[in-house]
Formats: C-alpha cells, structure tokens, sequence
C-alpha cells in the first residue's frame, strides 16, 4: 500500500509539472474538426499572365487585366483559363456555378456575344453558355452572366479546378472604326469571378493544453492557400463560453496547417465544461463558424503565465502587420571644422513581431528545432542549453544577441524585421561609432509584451552636401505585411554654429514638420501618425557650418544690420518728426519671427536690409519741426505782439521782439520774414 501511495502521489507531482516541460509541446493535440463541408465561395479571376483563382480580394490589383476583340470572331477563341493552385479533398455537391464578367463594348452600337465557360473538376468537364436574353450588349459596360451545372463528384488534393472562358462568335452592330469588345477582371473596378460550391478549408479545434489556471485553445487551419488562408482572410475570432477572446493570439506554422492560439484566464479552477466557438471570415459575406465543448481540469496558478509557447518559431506576422513606434533623435554639431551627426533611433516594437524576437532570443544557438534563415544565422554563444528554452530572457541571451547585431544587424533589419537599415539609420559603415541594444522594458519573460530596439551612432557629415535625414523606403514593401500601421517621431537639434539649412519634406502630405530657430541653435520636429507602406516620403537637408547660416552668426548680421540702420536713421530725423519712424518700429519683431520660424538666410537678411531702406526712406521725406541755427535766441510768444502777414502765403506771423532787424520764420510757408523797422 505504501509504494502504491508513493506512485499516486508521484503520478500527481508530475501530472502538475508535464504542462510546463518543454516535452509538452511534442505531443500533437488530437484536433476536433468543426468546419467544413463544401461551401459556397466566390473565387475571383486574378492575374495577367499567370491566370488564378482567389477567394481573397485582397490580391485584387489596381489596374485591370483584359482581352480584347476588334474584329468579328466566327471561331472560338479563349478570353482565359483560370486555376485553382490545389483542390481540397471533399466532395463537390451537385450544383450549379456562376461566372460573371465585366466588358465593355466600344465604337459600335452593340454587339453579339456567344461566350461558353467550362469548368474542369478533376478529370470532370462542365460547360455553360450565355443566355439568350444576354447574347446582345449595346454599347458601354456592364457585365455578363453564365451558369455551369456541375454534378457531384469527389476530389482530392492534386484534382485540377480550373475555369476558362471562350468566346465562340463576336458581331458588331453597326461598327465604326475601332470597334471592340473587351473583357476585364482582376481589380477593384472588375471583380470578375465564378461563385462555386466546393471544400476550401477545414476548421479543427485542437484539445485545449492547460498550464496551472491557463488553458490554450488552438485553432487549425488548412487549406490549399497555405500562408494566405490567415494573411488575406478578413478576421478569425474563438469566443470561450460566449465571450469573445479580444487579446492577440499566437500564430504557428505546423507544416501545411496555421495554428491560431488564445490564452484562456478566466477558468474557474478544477474540473469543468466549456464550450469553445470559432469563426472564420474568408471574404465579405462568407464566414464559416464552428463550435466543440471540451473537459478541462485547471490548478491553482498566479494567472500571469503570459502567452502560449510554441516550440516551433512562431510566425512574425498574422497578414494584418504589428504596430510600430519610430522615434528618432538627431544632434548636428561642429568637430574639427566639420560636421558630426550623433542620432538615436528607438523601435518600439508590439504585437507578432514582439513576440516573434522574444522567443528567437529563447532559442539562439538551438540546433535541435528547425529555424528561419534569419534566426538560424545566430551564434549560440554564451548561452547554455539550460537557459535556451527556457521560456526567459537570460542577460546571456541579451548580450549575444546585441553583440551579434554588430556585423549581422543589416540581414536582421532586412530579412527580419522588413526594415531597410541604411534609410532609417544611415549607413552606420562610415559612422566613428555605434551601437544596437535591446530594451524588454521589464518584461523578460517570452509572452506577447512590447520592446525596444535601440540605435545609437556618431557620424562625421560633410558641410553644405544635401542629406537625406529619414526615407520612407526603410519601410520594405511586402505582399504579407510585417507592420501593420507605424508612428513617426524625429527631433532635430543643432548647436549654435552648426544648422541643418532648411528641412524639407517631400511627398508628403500628411506629415506635420516645425522648425525653429534660437541664437543658441535650431530645433525642429516631424511627426505623423498610422503610416503604412503605401506611403511615400523623404525628409532631407543641407548641413552647413557657415557662418551666415548658422543660428548665432545669423542673429548677429540681422542685429547689426537692424541696430545700424536705426541709429542713422534717427540721425536723420533730428530735427524732422519721428513718430513715422517710430511707427515703423514694428517691423524689427516681423523680422525676429522670420528668424525664429527658421526662414533661409538670405531672405531674412534682404529683409532686414529692406526694412532698414524703408526707415531711411521714411527719415528723408519726414516733416521738418524747427529751424537749425545756432545763434536763434529763445522767444517768448506773447499774444498782444502785433503781427506781419507773409508776402508770400499773407499768413499773419506775430512780431515777438522790438529788435530791429529781425528775422522770423513763417508759420505757414516756413519762408523767412526779415523786419528792417
């Protein structure tokens, strides 16, 4: 009795801690298929030369592919044949298929049409033709209907399902010149497609895996689209006794199939029933749901055991991209009569791809598991097996990992992380020095939490050569998109003897840039929010260590400038009003704000001179307030001294001395009244 005790309580021991070893994972889950039979889809014509079939309109083009006929056809001719890259093995119920296609119908009044669709299922042929009611078109566009019944049949895996599309006679009606027939599909403007009834993919819930008070829920998909069943779907949600899973689950390729994976948190503790449902939108209108109750029996936990860990390399992306933050930081400043250029570049990085570098750190050097190109590349290193795999960021791991980053960060940045490292860091081959570290910002556990990538370089610069401070191609163009959406923060600086000259952006539009300049250097900011590949910008300069240009010298020539222009022209007005120049004052703070709002040079100090020609303008053509002579004596104007008129205006002037001669200035003409008696 004692033994047996002895092995219960062992067998209960291990019961708790099997969830946690790493041996866990290389048990596969026995799955429950929930969906689907066969299901009504619409598969969209796609492609120029390589004619295919799609349920994603995602893969829909810009620009439209076509055929076109300018004469009359009295033979078949083929408008194209479009295939399905794999069957998926079911069966196909009898039914009837529809192809709709696009046309347009130019420089004639009409035309006659007798088009056929044939559908190859296997070793199966189906053919369908254009309805009478459809055999005329009148000129412009439109589209045309034709129905295929299909029969029952099963298929397989290598089963061919193609679609092709023949016209069989074409006559115009009343034909001009250049009269012609044309077909489009494969855009957003002409979805052309053929609504069919066929297997496209199985949904299976695999039995949940639970560790401590945390269940794992893992949703398989397979299909013949492989990678673009998740990519180019439109959603995949799994709700857990009717709540809807909102955190972002984990992603793994396990052969042909997608693994999807949630975290459950909100098991009761010990044996219970749930019902787990998922639901799969492949395109709008289509969406296919399943549903499956498991027994779980869950422990006592402290509920923060994070995020599923796969043992196979998860994938970076689930098709819609991971969010992520640029923040970029630039000082100019002089050195040795040139130019130095220290920047920081800071990656935060959320989502998939977080997650994805997180468990690459876990297994760098592991030899044991199959890895990506860009993973497999790194060196062990320090690390021990005891701390490879073993669900935490060990400071070993760190540390090879940035030392790696040294040579290898290039083929990181590119085949990693789908960032182009020159166009966001520079090139950091001609830079003094630089580093690359990582940042977990507290977390070091490998679960789906955010981190930083840090990059610090200090880079000679040439004076008056443009540079190209960011350019959107950093953002490599993908199919399946890596990042979802970006933001972008840079901030300038400069000493005050170093300017970046002016600071353009080009291409773009929705890009917010203040630039500003102080006597002790300039600063300037760009900002912009929820970028994405698609957008195209470029934020260049012209570094400088001129002396007119740079923000202490420029200060000094426009002071020196507005002081000189001001002190003679008040020398000018001595004895000439000066309440218009004075009035003119208020142009020195326009000027100061030109220079504060970072306007070139050069316009700022035309201005200053400009502004400097008005006052003395202004000084010259200023009335006169008095006479300049030395020898006038003060007078005191008395009112009951007789008066003379002026021979010239007849103003009368009063006669405030008795000395005789004298002279007096006219009040009204300013003219001089001499007095003999």
């Amino acid at each position: 009795m004692r033994g047996r005790a002895i092995f219960i309580v062992s067998c209960f021991l291990f019961s708790l801690f099997v969830p946690f070893s790493p041996i866990m994972g290389t048990v596969q889950a026995q799955g429950t298929k929930v969906c689907c039979e066969a299901t009504e889809v619409d598969l969209y014509l796609i492609g120029d030369t390589n004619l295919q079939l799609t349920p994603f309109d995602d893969l829909l083009s810009e620009t439209s592919s076509s055929a076109s006929f300018e004469t009359a056809v009295t033979s078949s001719e083929q408008i194209g044949k479009w295939m399905l890259d794999s069957a998926w093995p079911g069966t196909v119920p009898d039914s009837t298929w529809t192809v709709e296609m696009d046309y347009t119908v130019s420089n004639a009044g009409g035309a006659n049409l007798n088009v056929s669709a044939t559908v190859v299922i296997g070793g199966s042929t189906f053919t369908g033709f254009l309805g009478i009611d459809q055999s005329f078109v009148a000129q412009g566009s439109g589209s045309i209907t034709i129905d295929i019944p299909v029969d029952e049949i099963q298929v397989s895996g290598t089963s061919e399902i193609s679609v092709s599309i023949n016209t069989r006679n074409i006559v115009f009606s009343v034909p001009a010149s250049g009269a012609k027939v044309e077909f489009f599909w494969g855009s957003e403007e002409h979805k052309s497609a053929i609504t069919a009834e066929l297997p496209i993919v199985d949904l299976s819930l695999d039995e949940p895996i639970v560790e401590g008070d945390l269940v794992y829920f893992a949703v398989r998909i397979e299909s013949p689209f492989g990678m673009e069943a998740l990519v180019f779907s439109n959603s995949i949600n799994l709700e857990v006794n009717g709540v809807l899973q909102t955190e972002d689950p984990t992603e793994v390729l396990e052969g042909e199939a997608i693994l999807v994976i949630w975290t459950w948190t909100d098991a009761k503790g010990g044996q219970e029933s749930v019902n787990v449902t998922v639901t799969y939108e492949i395109q709008d209108g289509l969406t296919l749901t399943g549903a499956s109750d498991f027994g779980i029996e869950t422990f006592d936990g402290t509920g923060e055991g994070g995020s599923f860990y796969p043992l196979n390399e998860p994938l970076r992306t689930n098709g819609k991209g991971s969010p992520l933050d640029v923040s970029i930081t630039m000082e100019l400043d002089s050195e040795d009569g040139g130019l130095r250029l220290a920047q920081t570049t800071i990656l935060t990085i959320d989502g998939e791809m977080a997650f994805w570098i997180r468990w690459g750190l876990d297994h760098l050097g592991d030899e044991t598991i199959p890895l990506s190109p860009v993973l497999k590349n790194f060196d062990g290193g320090d690390v021990s097996d005891e701390q490879r795999g073993s669900r935490l960021i060990e400071s070993a791991e760190i540390s090879e990992f940035e030392n790696a980053m040294d040579s290898y960060y290039i083929s990181f940045f590119r085949l990693g992380l789908g960032l182009e490292s020159e166009d966001l860091v520079g090139d950091l081959s001609e830079a003094q020095s630089y580093a690359i570290t990582l940042d977990l910002m507290g977390e070091e556990r490998v679960r789906n939490a955010p981190l930083k990538l840090r990059i610090d370089s200090l880079t000679p610069i040439t004076s008056g050569v443009n540079y190209r401070i960011l350019d959107s191609g950093f953002m490599v163009s993908q199919p399946s998109p890596i990042w979802s959406v970006y933001d972008l923060f840079l901030t300038v600086k400069t000493s005050s003897m170093t300017s970046f000259s002016q600071i353009d952006v080009l291409d773009g539009d929705d890009i917010e840039i203040n630039h500003m300049r102080f006597p002790w250097g300039e600063s300037a900011t760009v900002k912009a929010t929820g970028l994405t590949q698609l957008d195209k910008f470029a934020v260049d300069s012209q570094p400088t260590t001129s002396v007119i240009h740079a923000p202490f010298g420029l200060t000094i020539a426009m002071t020196l400038i507005l002081a000189g222009g001001l002190w003679m022209a008040f020398r000018m007005v001595r004895n000439r009003a000066k309440y218009p120049l004075m009035i003119e004052m208020i142009l020195v703070p326009v000027v100061f704000l030109l220079h504060f709002f970072a306007f070139e040079p050069l316009y700022i100090l035309a201005s200053s001179v400009s502004i400097v020609f008005i006052w003395w303008a202004t000084a010259i053509i200023s009335p006169r307030t008095g006479i300049d002579d030395e020898n006038t004596q003060p007078q005191v104007l008395l009112t009951n001294f007789p008066t003379i008129a002026c021979p010239q205006c007849k103003t009368s002037n009063p006669v405030t001395s008795d000395l005789r001669p004298i002279r007096i200035q006219c009040t009204g003409c300013q003219r001089i009244i001499k007095i003999v008696s």
